[in-house]
């Protein structure tokens, strides 16, 4: 896999974001992601971007979002840096951070699903 350099705004951007995670990114970190094999980063620039948590072996970011994503530019924008990101070969899937609370356990088997499974792409939840 090609090696990206990240942006310098993107990686102070993502030592705030590591920094300041969200209760959704850090339940879904430190009970599940934090000791996954293949192993996960979180917050890791790729680009000008920052993917909230990245697993390179299966090519997987996986995104939570918040109720900032709802807007209609907020998914455009989301939308523009999913395909920039497909583009380069990697998988993107998307959960509502509301729903990590809600539906732990399946998200987690979502995500295995996912690195099992080389033709999900672009799945929003």
């Amino acid at each position: 896999m090609r090696h990206f350099r990240a942006t310098p705004y993107a990686k102070a951007r993502s030592k705030e974001l590591r920094r300041d995670m969200t209760a959704s990114e850090r339940h879904l970190w430190y009970d599940y992601l934090s000791k996954h094999t293949p192993r996960f980063h979180r917050q890791r620039p790729i680009g000008p971007y920052v993917a909230d948590f990245f697993c390179p072996d299966a090519t997987l970011i996986i995104e939570l979002d918040g109720d900032v994503h709802g807007g209609e530019a907020q998914i455009q924008h989301d939308d523009q840096r999913t395909h920039y990101l497909e583009n380069y070969g990697f998988r993107i899937i998307r959960f509502r951070s509301k729903d990590i609370f809600k539906n732990f356990e399946g998200i987690c088997a979502e995500i295995e699903n996912a690195i099992g499974d080389p033709t999900i792409k672009g799945k929003r939840y």
